[in-house]
């Protein structure tokens, strides 16, 4: 899997599980109850019938592997994602490389049964950015997805949405596992690391998602993810060997 350039994929889904992997670049995966955002060394999975709409922000440079429903069933019915071991990744860029109608030999079976079991070893993280179902929230949610700068409080979101602050609060946070503010933190710093991947510049990326400095942004950036703004700008930059 490699694109040049950013890419749109339209809505869509696959009689086949599948797990793919980034070796550089960072690409958004979108289904009706949530966003992952992929990134280098990441490896998600996705089940079958699952409509999805996925987008890569700049070059990404990857791999893919199908997995029919009858090995999907061992499998959670929502995606996941697992930081890749270099023996997984490994593994799955050979496998990728082959057909899937072609006659497998044994040691090819066995690579791909020594990569399932790899696979199905690793941890795994639901991280991901969670939609609310409930309509009035629902355009709240889409709303600041359009505008992740959007600097308007709960309670004014509340009214948005014909709800009392109380219930706002309560409800947002039985649909979506965390706090309003909580949310709206996460939403900006996905959206910054989508921009942050497309190679912008660190100041106007902060600005642009509703941090008052880059150093309040790259603060938060830090804390959810681990690395600044500019070590994960050259991560993604990066491309890993063989991918």
């Amino acid at each position: 899997m490699q694109q040049e350039t950013r890419r749109i994929a339209a809505l869509h889904e696959h009689s086949r599980g599948q797990i793919f992997g980034i070796g550089r670049g960072v690409m958004g995966m979108r289904t009706d109850a949530a966003y992952w955002l992929i990134g280098p060394g990441q490896v998600l999975w996705l089940p079958p019938y699952l409509c999805h709409t996925a987008r890569s922000h700049g070059a990404v440079r990857g791999w893919s592997l199908f997995i029919d429903q009858a090995r999907s069933t061992m499998l959670s019915a929502q995606p996941f994602l697992v930081r890749g071991t270099p023996l997984l990744i490994a593994q799955a860029e050979r496998l990728s490389h082959c057909a899937s109608d072609q006659s497998w030999s044994d040691s090819l079976t066995r690579l791909a049964e020594s990569f399932w079991d790899e696979f199905l070893s690793l941890p795994r993280a639901s991280v991901s950015l969670p939609f609310p179902t409930d309509g009035r929230l629902r355009r709240v949610a889409d709303a600041l997805s359009e505008n992740p700068a959007d600097t308007r409080e709960q309670q004014d979101w509340a009214i948005e949405a014909s709800m009392s602050v109380r219930s706002f609060v309560r409800h947002f946070g039985a649909e979506t596992g965390m706090p309003f503010t909580a949310w709206r933190q996460r939403l900006r710093i996905l959206n910054a690391q989508e921009r942050l991947a497309r190679g912008e510049a660190v100041t106007s990326v902060a600005l642009d998602v509703g941090y008052e400095s880059p150093g309040a942004f790259a603060a938060i950036f830090r804390k959810i993810t681990g690395h600044s703004p500019a070590a994960y700008m050259k991560m993604c930059r990066s491309s890993e060997k063989g991918s």
